[in-house]
């Protein structure tokens, strides 16, 4: 693994974090393909927004559940 760590020290870790990010996901989705691309879009569906409007609220009233 020495040769994989060397690797990752010299031309990974330099790499900017979104970089990286974008570097991680390759090799994910190439060991691990997934029947639908993962949607990685900055856009926020109404779903989205609702989940996050009632998790906002349920936060703000203390009314969350917790295991």
């Amino acid at each position: 693994m020495g040769k994989i760590q060397d690797l990752y020290e010299s031309s990974v870790r330099p790499m900017p974090p979104a970089e990286r990010l974008q570097l991680a996901r390759l090799i994910l989705d190439d060991l691990a393909p997934a029947e639908k691309p993962v949607d990685v879009s900055d856009e926020w569906s109404d779903d989205d927004v609702a989940d996050l409007s009632a998790h906002s609220a349920q936060q703000a009233t203390g009314t969350t559940n917790r295991q």
